[in-house]
């Protein structure tokens, strides 16, 4: 088992990952928000990671990786993030089809960049403890 091989090592990847895809599908949203017969496109993860999460923790290890019931973690011994796009249905249609809140959008925006930069510290925290260890 390597240094970034850690269950929560590959969560934070993947996580990161989702984030800054969510941040794409929300830029895309704001620019098309005068596009007639626009639908907004929404970005799940974090329920889905969730409901993947609820395990009953009843297992052991085997081969040297935990294996729990029901758990997000595959036979690589990986824990595998999905990611699911739809379209967003809580919001009014204008006159000309398009469903953009911008101001539920730019919202949104804030607190995926904040996801993505707090993230970005944990790793980079578990980056810096490593350069410390292997340093002394």
């Amino acid at each position: 088992m390597g240094l970034f091989d850690s269950v929560t090592h590959n969560l934070a990847e993947q996580a990161l990952d989702a984030t800054w895809y969510k941040q794409q599908v929300i830029s895309h949203n704001i620019s098309n928000s005068d596009t007639p017969d626009y639908k907004a496109k929404t970005v799940e993860f974090g329920l889905i990671l969730k409901e993947k999460c609820k395990c009953r923790y009843h297992a052991g290890i085997k081969d040297g990786i935990y294996h729990a019931d029901n758990s997000p973690i595959g036979e690589d011994g990986k824990l595998h993030l999905t990611v699911t796009t739809g379209y967003e249905t809580n919001t009014n249609q204008i006159l000309d089809g398009n469903n953009v809140d911008m101001e539920k959008e730019q919202s949104a925006l804030a607190d995926a960049q904040y996801q993505y930069g707090t993230l970005m510290d944990y790793l980079n925290n578990n980056y810096m403890m490593i350069r410390k260890a292997v340093s002394k």
